[in-house]
């Protein structure tokens, strides 16, 4: 298969991710992204091609990885790991606020990481996991998203800020997590569908919340309250 076949596929996939983003599910049980990172469809497409080809060898400072299919996998390899849990966005924000040295997160539907601050076993589990894992992770956790101008960083505080503004919290927030008052639930108008939970309206965001929804959302927050 040729290169120019690999990126005409490539070109295909992102044109079927550009659509509409409304409305938006940001539930307590929603995805954990609504699109695939490119470097993950190109992996993606590069291995379905050429399956043998070596998994990306990608070094994350400060980190020990290890990478299987699915969540059964990585308990079975580290019975011994207790923190456990899916990668949604709120959660991988507080594990590194809470500076956890070890987890077991699954990111569905790219297959789970075994993520440490100390060196692991070795662990052998082949397959197309081993190629869109590495890039993932390594994205996750980097400057672009958790530095001082990181979009997260950034994101968060302006959420934060002008969910404050207007006395919308209902409780503590953190990145990608909002519990709102009760009369923010008119916010499903617009197309932000949330959770009704615990006498708040929660708003969770996934990995792929763009610059565009933010806007959207602060711009309706300052026109309905």
């Amino acid at each position: 298969m040729t290169l120019r076949t690999i990126e005409s596929e490539f070109s295909e996939e992102l044109l079927k991710q550009v659509k509409d983003e409304f409305p938006l599910d940001l539930t307590l049980d929603g995805p954990i992204m609504s699109q695939l990172h490119p470097k993950i469809i190109w992996s993606k497409l590069q291995f379905q091609h050429n399956p043998q080809q070596e998994a990306p060898q990608i070094s994350i400072p400060g980190w020990h990885t290890a990478y299987f299919a699915n969540l059964q996998d990585a308990q079975a390899a580290y019975p011994e790991i207790k923190l456990v849990f899916e990668g949604k966005l709120w959660m991988f924000a507080k594990f590194l606020q809470d500076q956890h040295q070890l987890a077991i997160i699954d990111f569905p539907p790219l297959g789970t990481v075994v993520l440490s601050k100390n060196e692991l076993p070795l662990s052998n589990s082949p397959g197309l996991h081993q190629h869109l894992l590495p890039h993932w992770i390594a994205y996750a956790l980097s400057p672009e998203l958790w530095g001082a101008q990181g979009k997260w960083t950034r994101f968060h505080s302006r959420l934060h800020q002008i969910l404050k503004d207007h006395n919308l919290l209902n409780g503590e927030d953190t990145v990608g997590y909002y519990p709102l008052i009760d009369k923010a639930r008119s916010l499903e108008r617009y197309g932000f569908q949330g959770t009704n939970f615990e006498k708040s309206y929660l708003l969770v965001l996934p990995w792929t919340f763009s610059l565009a929804a933010l806007e959207k959302l602060e711009e309706i927050i300052r026109q309905e309250f």
